[in-house]
């Protein structure tokens, strides 16, 4: 291949200066590292500049992707810059009080690239850099390493040709400053971006391909290689990969909030290349507020006026339209609480305007990411497209409305149930649906530990911190008087309650005499979430009864950090994780004077906590590998009949 860029004989002189370039020469092909050395002063960020089409030589020739851009007007030389190179410099420049997003997609605005192609395009950049993570994370949050790979992410999402960087990592320490010249290395390698890195440090030209130094104003060459990079043709490392089933997750609000295991189902599926789309029948609050979503995967969601406009087309087309009364009369019942007839017509609407988009998107596969109208929906759409669908049940489901659930399965393909006690009720309630389409699929944990952090401090430090989220209101009660007997025990402890806290609640505290006692957080801040488990030392697992045969996700986040746990009650679904007087104390139901014993006992002894913390995190370990997740990408492509497709992408 021709080289990427050719420089020959370049000159530059400043006014009243001595000449700092005097014939220096480079070649770079593509897929290529390049470092320039050279002591400070020497004319190396001048060389750069000249390279990057920021200044002009004196004189010499300079052809970039075969073209003399040296004969390039401002507009044209712009143009070229803009859409062919990327620079990251030795201090980041982030924006610092916007979010990741924001800063990297600032390039992808001045090049008219429309919104809703700019989300993919932005996660896509920042995987590249493993940072995707912390796309809500405003940049001042941010550590050093990180917001320089924010910057590199920056730098790349336009998906240049030529990376130029400047010192790029001259304020880093080793470790990072290693990742990030690995992170380099992949891009050119795999992508085929040709790279010149100005840079003090041998230690970073180590991991180039060809090393010069700028000696006296002349580039002298004291290491040539070239990458492993042997495309002909530039591969575009923003590309998504293609999708062994061009599938789309329907579910309620979406993102939905912290802790709803939805996020962690459409993790699951994207990372099986079962989605292309995520469908929401409610309107969203993604764009106001995606906190949260950090996958690559477009959101089309019905606002107010679509549903209503659904449903209103819904009864013009179904006068005339006797399929569509045939597929209405077939729709399972909706028993559970709350949702009845227009429920069930809205429903039925949304699936068939979700029918019209799958068609547009080529759908392949539809997936209720809950039971009731996210999965009533996508059976309509399946449907009306003649496609597979199947759905993911939940502990609510099973309890309040049994029959829909087990009439809704009879035509789907696929079944995932959260615990292995759910599948079994399930297989209890609808013996007639086949086994070998229900498959156990335990929640992921988005945002738990690093792998290499420390078990939990537990020294003594007062006050006990103790943690409830998401308590039901009859819990929350329960909890109030266990606190009020935790205070007549002379126990030091403070309890942090999140996702409920409404006024009322915090009049009843003051009254009880705990407003000092008690935080209330009624919204959760997704990126915080781990920060509060980090800081707990005791969790609270309260499920309320329709959630029996569920492992809540926060019980299973409190296990990932190694909180000692106290129980109300040992559902079976909680058994399935948690063992009494090993991983978890057990109270008695109902009874807070039994709450407020075993807290006090765990907040009086940091022993107890690091032992129960333990053998928590054990389980929990063993939790995660306990599941059919291997078998769902095989069952979805053998339903839509890919099977042929899903053999060649195994070959490649």
């Amino acid at each position: 291949m021709a080289p990427v860029i050719v420089a020959k004989d370049l000159h530059k002189c400043y006014p009243g200066f001595a000449p700092v370039l005097r014939g220096a020469n480079i070649a770079v092909e593509a897929g290529e590292v390049a470092a320039i050395m050279g002591p400070s002063g020497c004319g190396k960020s001048t060389m750069l500049h000249i390279l990057g089409m920021l200044h002009a030589p004196d004189s010499g020739s300079l052809e970039i992707l075969g073209q003399n851009v040296l004969t390039f007007d401002r507009e044209q030389t712009a143009a070229f810059r803009r859409g062919n190179m990327g620079f990251v410099m030795q201090s980041s420049n982030l924006f610092e009080h916007s979010t990741v997003f924001e800063n990297v997609e600032f390039p992808l605005i001045y090049e008219n690239v429309p919104p809703q192609e700019r989300w993919a395009r932005v996660i896509h950049a920042l995987d590249l850099v493993r940072l995707s993570a912390r796309v809500h994370y405003r940049s001042n949050r941010l550590s050093g390493g990180e917001q320089q790979r924010v910057a590199i992410a920056r730098a790349m999402v336009n998906n240049p040709r030529i990376l130029l960087a400047d010192e790029p990592t001259g304020a880093l320490d080793a470790r990072t400053s290693r990742l990030i010249m690995e992170n380099f290395r992949k891009l050119c390698h795999s992508g085929g971006v040709s790279m010149i890195m100005v840079t003090h440090d041998p230690k970073m030209a180590d991991f180039c391909d060809s090393v010069y130094t700028l000696e006296e104003g002349v580039l002298v060459c004291k290491k040539h290689g070239t990458g492993p990079y042997t495309a002909k043709v530039v591969q575009n490392l923003l590309t998504p990969p293609e999708p062994l089933v061009r599938g789309a997750l329907v579910t309620g609000r979406f993102p939905p909030p912290p802790g709803n295991p939805g996020l962690a189902l459409a993790t699951s599926m994207n990372s099986q290349k079962l989605l292309s789309r995520i469908y929401s029948i409610y309107p969203s609050a993604f764009l106001g507020n995606p906190e949260g979503y950090a996958l690559p995967l477009p959101i089309r969601h019905i606002g107010h006026w679509q549903r209503l406009s659904a449903i209103k087309a819904f009864f013009q087309r179904a006068r005339g339209h006797q399929s569509l009364w045939e597929l209405w009369r077939k729709l399972p019942a909706h028993e559970h609480a709350g949702h009845g007839l227009w429920q069930q017509i809205t429903a039925f609407a949304c699936g068939a305007r979700l029918a019209s988009w799958g068609m547009e998107d080529s759908l392949e596969y539809l997936h209720g990411a809950e039971p009731g109208q996210a999965a009533t929906a996508a059976w309509t759409a399946a449907a009306l497209l003649r496609k597979p669908f199947g759905f993911s049940l939940d502990s609510h489901a099973l309890v309040t409305h049994a029959r829909a659930v087990a009439g809704m399965a009879a035509d789907a393909v696929l079944v995932t149930c959260p615990t292995r006690a759910a599948m079994a009720e399930f297989r209890r309630i609808a013996p007639d649906v086949a086994p070998e389409k229900i498959i156990l699929l335990r929640p992921l944990i988005l945002d738990g530990p690093q792998e290499d952090e420390a078990e939990k401090n537990t020294s003594i430090v007062k006050p006990a911190q103790i943690l409830l989220i998401n308590p039901a209101p009859a819990s929350l009660r329960l909890m109030l008087k266990a606190c009020a007997a935790l205070k007549r025990m002379k126990t030091d402890f403070h309890l942090w309650v999140s996702g409920l806290g409404g006024w009322r609640w915090r009049f009843l505290a003051w009254r009880m005499g705990l407003s000092a006692m008690i935080s209330f957080q009624r919204h959760m801040r997704a990126d915080g979430l781990g920060e509060m488990y980090r800081n707990a030392d005791i969790f609270i697992a309260m499920p309320p009864p329709e959630d029996r045969f569920a492992l809540p996700t926060n019980v299973c986040m409190a296990m990932a950090y190694g909180l000692a746990t106290v129980v109300e009650e040992m559902t079976p679904g909680l058994a399935e994780g948690l063992k009494a007087n090993e991983s978890c104390l057990v109270a008695e139901t109902g009874k807070a004077i039994s709450l407020a014993e075993n807290l006090a006992r765990l907040a009086n002894s940091p022993d107890l906590r690091q032992q129960l913390g333990s053998a928590a995190r054990i389980s929990f370990r063993e939790l995660m590998n306990d599941d059919d997740g291997n078998r769902l990408a095989d069952i979805v492509v053998m339903a839509a009949g890919l099977a042929d497709r899903a053999a060649s992408g195994a070959k490649e």
